[in-house]
């Protein structure tokens, strides 16, 4: 079970998620096998696949650190973590429909250690999306080409 800091860092990045522009091209763009690799252009040129030790992305494997972290029904978001808790990836998916979006986020410092969503965007490097976000941060990159297999 998770500390109550990163309950916050969980409800800012499922509140995120849910602000996305639906009117936008690409938002949850294919529907996504997550057992089978797929590729998220803004996020890596490779493939990424999930195994059973994690999320592999260009041969770097980030461990599971959340199965679902997603407040709404409909939705399972699921994060990765690096093994420094410096970077972080979501993956979005709808149940309803099973399309997929993706977050690839690097921290200054573990975001574990942010008490809110102003010190948790404060703290980003980076941020990029496979979709294209509502009043996306400073920091958020994305060509909105979402993902497919």
């Amino acid at each position: 079970m998770k500390t109550s800091k990163s309950l916050g860092v969980i409800v800012f990045i499922s509140a995120f998620f849910v602000s996305i522009n639906p009117a936008r091209a690409n938002i949850f763009s294919k529907p996504i096998d997550l057992s089978k690799p797929f590729i998220c252009k803004d996020i890596s040129p490779t493939p990424m696949h999930i195994t059973d030790k994690g999320l592999i992305v260009s041969g770097v494997l980030y461990p599971l650190y959340n199965s679902n972290s997603s407040s709404t029904p409909v939705l399972t978001n699921t994060i990765f973590r690096s093994l420094d808790n410096l970077e972080e990836i979501d993956i979005i998916q709808n149940s309803d429909n099973g399309k997929v979006n993706v977050s690839y986020m690097k921290f200054r410092i573990n975001p574990d250690q942010l008490i809110n969503d102003e010190s948790i965007e404060n703290n980003k490097v980076f941020e990029k999306g496979s979709f294209d976000a509502v009043n996306p941060g400073p920091t958020y990159y994305s060509k909105n080409q979402g993902c497919e297999q």
